[in-house]
């Protein structure tokens, strides 16, 4: 019997799937393997974003200079409550840095983060469910044809400086979004606001559709839109007294773009470039003063660093990337620890325009997905703390459809498939049709290469080779990302940064696709029409049984191979009081809430 079919009878044994890992250092190789992806702009559904990132290593990783010097313990960090303030006190945290915090011009996720604690928009994504729900309007309503949206403003809202939030705020941000001179492009649903388009052609000097009062805002729309409330969620709102007399182009070089005024919860008080970002609370906030005075959000280059600070007391809050270095401070009762889900999933990716290799027949990339022991892998890689892959949009999301169908371990399916594809075991074991040897370039990164290299006897045992093993820095990575340039690769995708609509509609809606660069040449005519039905959807509920069907036919045709999903592990220290939480988001949401005991 050819090598190919010498298959595991059942799951691989740790054992076995180490020793076939060819001894890779996989488990200690973690450090750089968690970081979710960059966050997007403002955007209209569907969105651009950017893959994975997969150079840093959890949501604290940071991607510049040397780290700060070491602080005081955790015990020494804090400082007297303030009067009448329950709790009161500084906590260390530590985190990645942000590339701007002008919140319209931020791509990192680490700014989705931030932006959460320090500023508001008219609406807000919920975690985890990222659902829309109330911020600075305390309520919206929408007419009966869907094409006007009315917002009812808090009352008595007060900028970080002390001046007075009002509507003429609002309509100075959404101006700044449709201005002439904002060098980015009229994203869908704000183009889709009556008179936008003529605003952003010099052809008007106001947006006609954008009307305010002293205590509303209204927004006439061309055309329903279901999204149009995501991107209003996105709009982070800025003051127009600090910004009216700068020019849009010079928003991000203004001194505003480091240490911004906005309405949240907490005001920056200082960002050392490399070191640290220092918070303070806003005791004015119209949602109540956060119960900690200060917040000192910490800058490390190597994750590891954050892991030593903790156990020093340097910090008192962190997310680890290491299973085996979570665990050590699990078993310490010095510590609390949270296991959340995951907020990057891996996957397969091919260039399915490739003429010499199967990657773009179905049962091909259903055959991988069999091929794949992920019960294996999550207990081996990640000591049981990740989530088998099985679809693209989270499963805490909305948008997900619990019914989609999977492909479980099942190394004679994967082989009963690829014969009948015609490509037949060959006296390597590794499969042939017509001369041509199934066996293609694997693109990886630094963090992806030991974790493909312990799935790869997986591939070889049902007779797909890989020719090579291609590591790339991130950057080349992401410039090779389209069809054309590449065969196959390790891919991930961050949810929870951007709508989960755009989520979908990055990767499988082809229009889509083509205007933010195709990485696979993945087309079906039927999902290309759900989505334009769903981007008309009158109802919650018409949107939401189209995006059922969207991922029904996608995941049925098997785009990628999903692999697994790493859960996010926080640590802090145990007089640190952070609330429940079901993502990493959602921790730093709750910023104000957190205490010191």
């Amino acid at each position: 019997m050819a090598a190919a079919r010498k298959t595991h009878a059942g799951r691989w044994t740790r054992r076995q799937f180490l020793e076939m890992a060819a001894g890779v250092g996989l488990i200690g190789s973690l450090a750089a393997a968690c970081a979710p992806a960059p966050s997007a702009p403002a955007p209209s559904a569907p969105t651009t974003s950017a893959p994975a990132a997969a150079t840093t290593a959890s949501a604290a990783s940071a991607t510049a200079a040397p780290a700060a010097p070491p602080t005081t313990g955790a015990a020494s960090a804090t400082v007297a409550p303030a009067a009448g303030v329950p709790g009161g006190g500084q906590a260390i945290i530590s985190f990645g840095e942000p590339d701007t915090l002008l919140m319209s011009e931020s791509r990192a996720l680490v700014g989705a983060y931030i932006r959460s604690f320090i500023a508001n928009g008219l609406v807000r994504l919920k975690y985890p469910d990222m659902t829309v729900v109330e911020d600075l309007a305390d309520k919206y309503s929408a007419s009966a044809d869907g094409k006007t949206y009315t917002f009812e403003l808090h009352p008595g809202v007060k900028w970080q400086d002390g001046q007075t939030f009002s509507s003429d705020d609002v309509k100075f941000t959404f101006e700044y979004a449709v201005h002439p001179d904002n060098p980015h492009p009229l994203t869908d649903d704000f183009a889709n606001i009556v008179g936008a388009k003529e605003f952003k052609a010099k052809q008007a000097t106001e947006i006609s559709g954008l009307k305010v009062g002293p205590d509303h805002v209204e927004f006439s729309l061309i055309a329903p839109s279901p999204s149009f409330l995501v991107n209003v969620a996105t709009a982070i709102i800025m003051p127009k007294h600090v910004l009216q007399d700068v020019a849009p182009a010079d928003f991000p070089k203004h001194p505003f773009a480091r240490q911004p005024i906005y309405t949240g919860p907490f005001k920056v008080d200082e960002w050392k470039s490399g070191e640290s970002i220092a918070y303070s609370a806003f005791a004015d906030h119209f949602k109540g003063r956060p119960k900690l005075d200060k917040v000192v959000q910490r800058i490390f280059p190597d994750p590891t660093t954050s892991v030593t600070e903790l156990r020093s007391g340097g910090i008192q809050q962190a997310f680890i990337a290491s299973p085996d270095q979570y665990q050590q401070f699990k078993s310490d009762s010095s510590y609390t620890t949270q296991e959340l889900a995951g907020t990057l999933g891996w996957f397969f990716s091919w260039d399915m325009t490739n003429q010499t290799f199967p990657f773009a027949e179905k049962d091909f990339r259903i055959a991988v997905s069999h091929a794949v022991d992920r019960k294996t892998l999550v207990d081996a890689l990640f000591r049981g703390l990740a989530e088998p892959g099985t679809s693209l949009a989270s499963p805490l999301s909305w948008i997900y459809n619990p019914n989609i169908p999977t492909y479980d371990y099942d190394p004679a399916k994967s082989q009963q498939l690829l014969d009948g594809l015609g490509w037949m075991p060959g006296s390597d074991g590794i499969r042939v049709k017509n001369g041509q040897r199934l066996e293609y370039a694997m693109m990886v990164t630094s963090t992806t290469k030991d974790w493909f290299l312990a799935i790869q006897p997986m591939l070889q045992a049902v007779g797909v080779g890989i020719s090579k093993v291609d590591v790339v820095d991130f950057p080349t990575w992401v410039s090779r990302l389209a069809i054309g340039k590449y065969e196959s690769t390790m891919n991930g995708w961050g949810n929870f940064a951007i709508d989960p609509r755009a989520d979908l509609a990055n990767h499988f809606w082809s229009p889509t696709k083509a205007a933010r660069g195709d990485a696979t040449g993945y087309k079906n005519d039927q999902v290309d029409q759900l989505f334009a039905q769903a981007a008309k959807a009158s109802s919650h509920d018409e949107e939401k049984r189209l995006y059922d069907q969207i991922q029904m036919l996608v995941e049925a045709d098997c785009v990628y191979a999903y692999l697994f999903r790493p859960k996010q592990l926080g640590a802090s220290v145990n007089n640190l009081v952070l609330p429940s939480a079901k993502i990493q988001a959602e921790i730093y949401d709750a910023l104000p809430s957190w205490t010191l005991k």
